[in-house]
């Protein structure tokens, strides 16, 4: 029996993941090769897997997120989940020190360890990268149709400073303390959050998440602070959250997480009752985490 099912997405990066397909196939012998009609198809096949070591995620962060979600509802808790990075951010795999070389990919997979993932989910449904509110959503929307033009630093670059020029804000409600006059916020666990920005979190327990936010900013301020993420130095304010977290605002605040929208405020925020087992290089990755499991 096959030791991996690699569910490819054919769209991925304007269908390198196909381009590839053949060269994975020979370096990757014992797995079995899934071309998905849509992204339901990820989490549906994920999900019903049997008899496999690993499910694997051949795409960018939208094929990661199904995939993974599928994997962490498979009755099999032994299910490993891994990727083969085929899309235009890899921010999941940067965080978690997977080589984005399809050859290194499958060698962490036959060799790497795991290690035990906590998942945090939006109204129920799970997140792997970061959730983002307002500007954070438009940008990713524009981002996702310039990254194959432009790549993915200057496709990012662009979508942000075209959101910096629109210059919105939003109200907020967080557990029912009002944020106000805010430019962009985010929930996340990892320091990278898209295209090269990073936030700088402090080091956080596997039942800790944060809150980045920033507020009360001019346009100026707002593009130091782009300056200071793309150097990874601390900026904004950030709250480190325990539990449940609710946010709300009075008008329309548009929702996305890891890379792709999922519709408008309100949101709850909470914790997978599972964690994801994730393949990844022995003794490597990025870990902010004060505990590993």
């Amino acid at each position: 029996m096959k030791r991996f099912l690699v569910l490819v997405n054919p769209l991925s990066h304007g269908g390198r993941s196909v381009r590839i397909l053949p060269r994975l196939r020979t370096l990757l012998p014992e797995g079995d090769f899934v071309a998905l009609k849509n992204i339901e198809d990820a989490s549906r096949l994920a999900r019903e897997a049997k008899g496999y070591e690993a499910v694997v995620a051949c795409g960018g962060d939208g094929t990661i997120n199904a995939v993974a979600g599928g994997v962490l509802e498979n009755s099999d808790t032994s299910l490993k989940f891994g990727v083969i990075y085929a899309g235009t951010s890899p921010d999941f795999c940067r965080a978690h020190g997977i080589p984005t070389d399809a050859e290194q990919a499958i060698a962490v997979l036959r060799n790497g360890e795991v290690r035990k993932i906590p998942v945090l989910t939006a109204n129920g449904e799970p997140f792997f990268c970061s959730m983002n509110l307002g500007m954070g959503a438009a940008v990713a929307e524009s981002a996702n149709w310039l990254r194959p033009k432009l790549g993915d630093f200057l496709g990012t670059l662009w979508a942000v400073l075209r959101e910096v020029v629109r210059d919105r804000r939003y109200d907020l409600k967080v557990n029912g303390e009002e944020i106000c006059n805010v430019a962009h916020a985010l929930i996340t666990r990892m320091s990278r959050i898209a295209g090269g920005l990073k936030v700088a979190p402090p080091p956080l327990a596997d039942d800790e998440y944060a809150l980045w936010f920033a507020r009360d900013v001019t346009r100026f301020g707002c593009l130091r602070i782009v300056w200071n993420l793309y150097r990874g130095k601390p900026c904004g304010e950030i709250r480190v959250l325990r539990g449940k977290t609710a946010i709300s605002s009075s008008v329309s605040v548009a929702l996305e997480y890891d890379g792709d929208p999922h519709g408008s405020l309100p949101v709850s925020v909470d914790w997978f009752q599972n964690r994801l087992r994730l393949v990844v290089p022995q003794n490597e990755g990025e870990c902010r985490c004060k505990n590993r499991s």
